[in-house]
């Protein structure tokens, strides 16, 4: 016997995406609080962000269990979330560990170089195509894996490592070929 959240739809049962954010909403923001230990405020953000996610992309007439895809979208978000929360948190000590003056006292040979060294990885991101670009990001910047990068865009793992390693290059012969200038 198929649990209540399994069942499939009927034929005649097909509704918009808004439909099942007003009858889900709270269910699934329980759930986050309960799975995840978010704080309810942050669970409402957590649903928000997966209904947004999959609005572009919701026809329910594709999905055979709205309800367990919405959980599973949800359950996605939720580690997203989770994910940033870590790369914040990891950030935030690492700028408290610092000497407060450490800033302070920088020459301005160094703030030069500082600022050469931010300006030819910039140049050497925006001269890379843009899905590399954003896949560098995602994975450096965002902290995501391979895999959740694959996942998000449609992509395989293997493909997104690719791209990731080809952009890192780039940024190293970029900074190679200017290291005299540092």
């Amino acid at each position: 016997m198929a649990t209540a959240w399994a069942e499939p739809l009927a034929s005649d049962d097909r509704q918009p995406l808004e439909h099942y954010y007003r009858e889900y909403h709270q269910e699934l923001c329980r759930y986050v609080v309960s799975k995840f230990g978010l704080p309810h405020g942050d669970a409402e953000d957590v649903v928000q962000e997966a209904f947004a996610r999959m609005a572009p992309k919701f026809h329910a007439e594709g999905i055979a269990h709205v309800r367990a895809f919405l959980y599973r979208s949800v359950h996605n978000a939720s580690i997203d979330a989770l994910r940033k929360g870590q790369v914040r948190e990891g950030y935030a000590q690492a700028v408290q560990a610092e000497p407060e003056n450490e800033y302070d006292n920088l020459s301005p040979e160094r703030v030069t170089a500082g600022r050469q060294f931010l300006g030819l990885i910039s140049s050497a991101l925006w001269s890379m195509p843009h899905k590399r670009r954003r896949l560098l990001l995602m994975n450096r910047v965002d902290g995501l894996s391979y895999a959740e990068i694959a996942r998000r865009e449609g992509l395989s793992a293997t493909v997104v490592k690719k791209h990731v390693a080809k952009a890192l290059a780039g940024c190293q012969q970029v900074l190679r070929a200017h290291d005299g200038e540092l």
